[in-house]
């Protein structure tokens, strides 16, 4: 069981240097939008990416740190104790409940700002309006996709503590 929960925390060490690897390819699609481009479109969809870069790195850092702090614990211990695997367990619960909760919201954001980019078409202020839906709904739509791999991986690993406390 120990090995599971370093290779739980291994994949959320890789999870996060995903979110690392999103935040430089939109610091790079933002600096191209920013430098070849002069519509107006372009440049409220560069600062969009440039906002959401600086998103991704701060989440994927917090990420990091945070899954090897809890891989250089399990990497270090010998053996399970019940407290621990009672702690783990309480953790394991908490972050499935998040990502219930977070899976909603960010499948109605992907949705309705798909809606007012496509509607930002047809409107005089499109350049602002899709400039600002397109990135959102995009990291909406990456954000969900980790969500949901990360999801399976934490209600397998939940079984397993369950199966182990029994």
């Amino acid at each position: 069981m120990l090995e599971k929960c370093r290779i739980l925390y291994k994949g959320d060490m890789i999870a996060g240097s995903f979110y690392l690897f999103v935040g430089l390819v939109l610091l790079l699609f933002a600096g191209i939008l920013h430098y070849t481009t002069e519509s107006l479109g372009f440049h409220y969809l560069s600062i969009g990416f440039f906002m959401f870069f600086l998103y991704s790195m701060g989440k994927g850092v917090v990420i990091f740190f945070l899954s090897r702090q809890r891989y250089n614990f399990y990497l270090h211990l010998n053996s399970l104790t019940k407290p621990i695997l009672e702690d783990e367990t309480t953790y394991t619960e908490f972050r499935i409940k998040k990502k219930n909760i977070n899976r909603r919201r960010y499948v109605w954001i992907m949705v309705i700002c798909s809606v007012v980019a496509f509607l930002g078409i047809f409107s005089r202020q499109k350049g602002l309006i899709m400039g600002t839906a397109i990135p959102i709904a995009l990291i909406s739509g990456i954000e969900f996709g980790i969500g949901l791999l990360n999801e399976f991986r934490l209600r397998e690993y939940m079984r397993l503590l369950l199966k182990r406390a029994e």
